[in-house]
């Protein structure tokens, strides 16, 4: 026989333990989801910041040879990745960048002084490119986590070299 608290309120017991179980699925859902929001952003972030890069530095082969300096490319680099950020990547998502000069590519590597030689007559110029971003997170879980971070960073690096302007006047090899 059925309790008269049973009959009255129709036999909800089993309704309370799905609410339960409700209850303690709901953050784990809600923290996935916040994860995944998360793993996007990082991945867009890296996709748009190698794109306006790439755009960066293709911009750089219409320019004059003569006007291609570590001080003056930085800047160019920074404000033409801004531009090229589509809004997404701004000025201030930019945290370094850093231009290095060496007359060729052996002298990046620290090549031998002989193989330096051989390579010394068809010598062209090479820039070192080195752009590192940084973009907040869109959600709260990683300070829930316990990270105290509040931003990603992610580093680029490109060589540039052999730019339209210089074909001229590089010494050809024979």
């Amino acid at each position: 026989m059925r309790s008269r608290f049973a009959r009255r309120h129709g036999g909800r017991g089993g309704r309370g333990a799905l609410t339960v179980e409700a209850a303690f699925a709901l953050p784990v859902i809600i923290a996935g989801a916040m994860m995944f929001t998360e793993l996007g952003n990082i991945g867009l972030a890296i996709v748009m910041g190698g794109t306006a890069l790439e755009r960066a530095i293709g911009q750089f082969r219409t320019d004059p040879a003569g006007s291609l300096e570590a001080r003056q490319m930085e800047q160019r680099v920074r404000v033409r990745m801004a531009a090229a950020g589509h809004g997404y990547l701004r000025d201030g998502d930019i945290a370094t960048v850093a231009v290095e000069s060496f007359t060729s590519l052996d002298t990046i590597g620290g090549g031998n002084a002989a193989h330096g030689a051989i390579a010394a007559g068809r010598a062209v110029p090479v820039w070192r490119i080195t752009v590192e971003i940084r973009k907040d997170f869109i959600t709260p879980l990683p300070r829930l986590l316990g990270t105290n971070g509040t931003a990603f960073r992610y580093q680029y690096q490109q060589l540039l070299g052999h730019l339209p302007g210089q074909a001229a006047d590089a010494p050809s090899a024979r």
